[in-house]
């Protein structure tokens, strides 16, 4: 390079200013290949001391930090939510419940589209509905944090409409003509209705930090889930299901179901036949078949069972399944009566631990998403 200059320099004289940018450029790129370490950006006021910047007469907010963003926004989410206290925490299964029974389709639209959004949105122990994550900030060095925040006044309308919207759909599912109050249909309203009240008690307590007059007059006006659930059991213990097993060994099987029905609070027993213009037919049944095959194990020589019992609940009355409900298995013994003996037991005790839970899995398929026949 200096050979090349000084040749310049003979030739034309002075530097010409093409030679100067090509010098200047050069230090540049040698600059550019040892940069400094940017310092990081001081912190900012909320990260200390959220209150200094969403004040507490409009604002709840609550910092969180962790190794990525998304933890310090989990984090400043959970420490939200724990401004409620325990009230709210406790009652976070049953949101969750309704957020779920929302996303299926068993609880109608809210009118407002905002509503219509965050109902949708899974309640759990780091979210709630109308809390946003206002900022965020890194260190430089390991440490990610967040603010999460609810603005009064917005949040208290967001609940008293959520509140108000579900109050109405209850209204709905539990309008039932007397005619229809006895009915698996019914039954299936007041369950969701509950739901729907238990939600509603967490939203109160959430809406009482917003606006506590408001909330105090929904505690008042409102009806708690525990009322729908009472309803639901006068409502269980009115409606009679029949019953009915073919190939049962003993009744077994049959006396399996009964037990399971009248723990779910249902009246039971063996079918009634209309005789003579009385004594009518349930409107529902309860029908299964039972059956036992032997079955050959290659190298084994005990005896073994396969069992299988199909069953469906149905409602007579409109000729519709409510739901289906299966058991199979196997079983085996040194004799082929102590493998189907068992095969009973096994039977008995699936139907114990299962059917009641099926049920219920069945009235919530039933239920209707909002509003009357």
């Amino acid at each position: 390079m200096y050979q090349i200059i000084k040749r310049w320099k003979n030739a034309a004289g002075p530097l010409p200013a093409l030679i100067s940018a090509f010098l200047a450029l050069a230090g540049i790129t040698a600059c550019a290949t040892a940069p400094r370490a940017a310092a990081p950006s001081r912190a900012p006021e909320w990260v200390n001391n959220a209150d200094a910047v969403y004040p507490p007469e409009q604002y709840i907010a609550a910092p969180g930090y962790g190794r990525s963003r998304s933890d310090a926004e989990k984090n400043a989410l959970g420490s939200l939510v724990a401004i409620f206290g325990q009230s709210v925490q406790g009652e976070i299964t049953a949101t969750y419940k309704y957020s779920e029974a929302v996303s299926a389709g068993l609880i109608k639209e809210q009118e407002s589209a905002e509503l219509s959004n965050t109902v949708k949105t899974s309640f759990s122990q780091d979210s709630v509905y109308g809390a946003e994550i206002k900022e965020t900030w890194f260190d430089g060095k390991d440490t990610h944090y967040a603010v999460a925040v609810m603005e009064k006044l917005r949040c208290a309308m967001l609940y008293t409409d959520l509140i108000e919207s579900n109050n109405r759909t209850i209204e709905q599912l539990t309008g039932i003509p007397e005619k229809d109050r006895y009915s698996l249909d019914a039954l299936s309203r007041y369950e969701l209705a509950a739901l729907i009240a238990d939600a509603n008690d967490a939203f109160i307590n959430i809406l009482a930090i917003m606006n506590g007059a408001s909330a105090a007059l929904y505690r008042d006006e409102l009806r708690r889930g525990d009322a729908y659930r009472l309803a639901f059991q006068d409502i269980a213990r009115n409606i009679p299901i029949a019953v009915t097993v073919d190939q049962d060994r003993g009744g077994r099987v049959g006396q399996a179901f009964a037990q399971a029905l009248s723990q779910a609070g249902f009246r039971t027993g063996a079918e009634r036949r209309p005789s003579g213009g009385n004594a009518p037919a349930e409107r529902y049944v309860l029908e299964a078949a039972l059956s036992l095959e032997p079955v050959k194990l290659a190298n084994n020589r005990n005896e073994f069972v396969r069992y299988i019992v199909n069953a469906k609940l149905w409602d007579r009355q409109s000729d519709q399944l409510v739901f289906p409900y299966s058991v199979n298995g196997r079983e085996g013994h040194a004799t082929l009566t102590e493998a189907e003996n068992r095969a009973l037991r096994a039977v008995e005790k699936q139907i114990q631990e299962s059917f009641v839970l099926a049920l219920r899995d069945g009235l919530t398929q039933i239920a209707p998403k909002g509003g009357t026949k």
